[in-house]
C-alpha cells in the first residue's frame, strides 16, 4: 500500500481511508499520485511536483472548437471544470476514477516496467492522443484531486453522491458547455459505473462506450454478502471521517441502476486489469480478486462488449497501457481516415 500525495501543509489522508471510499480502490487511485511507503495508515507532508500539464483555468469555459479549458456554469453556485481538444465526431468524454481530477488522462507510464506512481504529463497519454483524431473533454467532479493532490477545481458538494447525481452533473456540462454529441464515454473504475448510467440514462446521445477497469454494477452480485457489507460499511465511514472528498453511494446508485432499461446496442469495450489489487482494502490483493473480473466478464456479456483481459496493467490500465486503451477508443469511434 501506500499514501496519498499532499500540497504543501496540508494534512495528509491515509490511503487506506481513500481506499475505502471507491468501489474501485479510492486508495490505489491516489496511490498512484505519490510513491509508496511500508505505512498504509501514514502519509508523508509531501509537495505538490511540479507539472508540465497545462495549468487549471480559472476563468469560464467558452464554447467552441479547439483547445479550451474553464469553468462552466451549472446554476446555484456551482461550476464544474472542464477541458476539450481536438476536433470531430463523435465526442469523446473521459470520466476518471473515484477521487481522481480530469487531468489524469493526460499521464502515463514511460515504459512496461514504471510504476503508475512515475506517470507524467506526455503527448502518448490517452487525452492528447485522443485528441489527434477527434474531439475530446475531460472534467473534475466534485471532492476529486489533481495528479499532483490540488483540490478539485470544481465546486464541492454534500458527500456521499450517487452515479446518478454524477451523471446528471455530466449531461448538464455537456448541454450548458455546448459539447455537441453523439459521445463516446470512457469510464475508469467508479467512472465506469458512472459512464454506464450515463449511457442507460441517455442511450439516444451516445453511440459507443469504453471502460476501464470498470466498477462494475455486478460487484455486489458476485461478492460474498458478508464482503459486500463490510466494504459498504466502510466506504460510509470513511466518508464521514472525511467530507471533503469524494465518496459513492453504491448502495443507493445500484439500486436504482436496476430499474434503469439496459443498454441498447452500440459499440463496446472493456478492459480488465490483469496484476490484483486490493480493491477492497482488506490488506490482501489476491482474495477476492476472481469476483473482481467476474463482474468483469458479466459486465461486458450485458453489453456485447470486446472484453479485454490482458493489459499488462494494474488498476490504472490509461496510465500504464495507455495505446491499449486509445487503441479501444478509436474502435468505437471508427474515424474515416482512422486513428
Amino acid at each position: 500500500m501506500g499514501t496519498t500525495r499532499t500540497a504543501a501543509g496540508r494534512q495528509p489522508v491515509p490511503i487506506a481511508s481513500r481506499l475505502a471510499a471507491s468501489a474501485s480502490l479510492v486508495v490505489l487511485l491516489l496511490a498512484a499520485c505519490t510513491p509508496p511507503n511500508d505505512d498504509p495508515q501514514t502519509l508523508p507532508d509531501a509537495a505538490a511536483p511540479t507539472s508540465t500539464a497545462p495549468p487549471a483555468a480559472s476563468g469560464a469555459f467558452e464554447p467552441g472548437a479547439g483547445d479550451r479549458s474553464g469553468l462552466v456554469d451549472l446554476g446555484a453556485g456551482r461550476s464544474i471544470h472542464l477541458e476539450c481538444g481536438g476536433t470531430g465526431s463523435p465526442t469523446v468524454v473521459l470520466i476518471s476514477g473515484a477521487g481522481v481530477a480530469g487531468d489524469n488522462w493526460r499521464y502515463a507510464v514511460a515504459g512496461p516496467e514504471d510504476s503508475v506512481e512515475s506517470a507524467e504529463p506526455v503527448d502518448t497519454a490517452v487525452f492528447p492522443e485522443t485528441a489527434s483524431f477527434t474531439r475530446v473533454c475531460a472534467y473534475d467532479r466534485p471532492g476529486t484531486r489533481t495528479w499532483d493532490g490540488t483540490a478539485a477545481r470544481s465546486t464541492a458538494v454534500p458527500q456521499p453522491t450517487t452515479t446518478q447525481a454524477a451523471a446528471a452533473d455530466l449531461h448538464a456540462v455537456l448541454a450548458t458547455a455546448q459539447i455537441p454529441g453523439p459521445y463516446v464515454i470512457v469510464g475508469h473504475s467508479l467512472g465506469g459505473l458512472i459512464a454506464t448510467t450515463f449511457v442507460r440514462t441517455h442511450p439516444e446521445e451516445v453511440s459507443g462506450v469504453v471502460l476501464v477497469d470498470p466498477a462494475s454494477p455486478y460487484m455486489q452480485a458476485t461478492l460474498p454478502p458478508d464482503v459486500w457489507s463490510d466494504w459498504m460499511r466502510s466506504v460510509a465511514e470513511t466518508g464521514a471521517e472525511h467530507p471533503e472528498l469524494e465518496t459513492p453511494d453504491y448502495p443507493s446508485s445500484l439500486s436504482v441502476l436496476e430499474t434503469t432499461p439496459p443498454l441498447p446496442p452500440m459499440p463496446a469495450a472493456v478492459l480488465s486489469a490483469d496484476r490484483p489489487f486490493d480493491y477492497l482494502g482488506i490488506g490482501d490483493a489476491e482474495a477476492y480478486w476472481p469476483q473482481w473480473l467476474e463482474a468483469h466478464a458479466l459486465l461486458a456479456a450485458s453489453l456485447g462488449a470486446r472484453h479485454l483481459t490482458e493489459t499488462s496493467s494494474g488498476h490504472f490500465v490509461g496510465n500504464e497501457s495507455p495505446a491499449l486503451v486509445i487503441e479501444q477508443i478509436c474502435t468505437v469511434v471508427a474515424p474515416p481516415g482512422g486513428c
